[in-house]
């Protein structure tokens, strides 16, 4: 139940949830405190539009993209590669089953070209961190995708009951006789990774992937608003407020 509330609470702070709900606060109290319910709606307003442009977006994705560079050495030794998922999708109206998401197949290539070079175990971590469908277990769908991609079932190794990064990191840690690990998952997503996995005593080579930032982040089309771009803000203050979660009660 801890988990549904957290989640929730932070699916309502993040845009667009926590925008609409400024304005709507605004739109409620402007007739009895006509300055602070106009000052609100025009707060949202200009967040909704920073949050949507390259400049501020880059504000807040860089520092998480950058706080580990990405793995050019494919020779580094390891006990073996773990790939975190990043959720799925269920095509279920053709008639398919669970498929990876656009982010945990950028995680899984990843993964992937590492096996291919080192030849070491694939673990596949990550359960379900969705309310929306709890019993879909993402790594199973990943590793579906694992064997299509060449890898033999025997070098693949699951962990589909963790909810989030920490617990796949715990679980993972019963999974694996060794503590060096080459780490595969979204460059936003490394530096709070690295930190869980760090805590619970693994040595972490960081092999990020699937980078948001923007390339022109000051030309005249950056300041264009975008859905993409309020994705992407999202995902970079979840993960800011994430680490500052994890940190107060001392799991980093």
């Amino acid at each position: 139940m801890f988990f549904v509330i957290t989640k929730v609470l932070l699916y309502l702070v993040l845009p667009p949830s926590g925008i609409m709900l400024l304005m709507a606060v605004g739109f409620l109290i402007v007739k009895r405190k006509r300055m602070v319910g106009w000052g609100l709606i025009v707060f949202a307003f200009l967040l909704l539009y920073g949050l949507s442009t390259g400049p501020v977006i880059n504000a807040l994705i860089v520092p998480l993209e950058t706080s580990h560079p990405p793995l050019k050495d494919k020779t580094v030794h390891a006990d073996a590669i773990v790939v975190l998922t990043g959720g799925v999708s269920e095509p279920s109206w053709p008639g398919l089953g669970p498929e990876p998401s656009e982010v945990s197949l950028e995680r899984l290539v990843k993964g992937v070209m590492l096996y291919r070079a080192l030849r070491r175990p694939l673990i596949i971590a990550g359960g379900s961190g969705s309310l929306m469908h709890p019993e879909i277990p993402e790594a199973d769908a990943l590793a579906r995708a694992a064997m299509d991609l060449g890898v033999p079932e025997r070098d693949i190794v699951l962990e589909n009951k963790s909810r989030n990064t920490m617990e796949s990191a715990r679980a993972v840690k019963g999974l694996l006789r060794g503590d060096r690990i080459i780490l595969a998952t979204s460059a936003y997503h490394m530096k709070r990774s690295v930190a869980l996995f760090k805590k619970r005593g693994f040595d972490v080579v960081p092999a990020p992937t699937g980078y948001l930032a923007m390339d022109r982040p000051r030309s005249l089309y950056a300041f264009i608003p975008s859905a993409v771009g309020l994705s992407t803000s999202a995902v970079a203050l979840s993960e800011y407020i994430s680490f500052a979660w994890y940190s107060m009660k001392g799991d980093l």
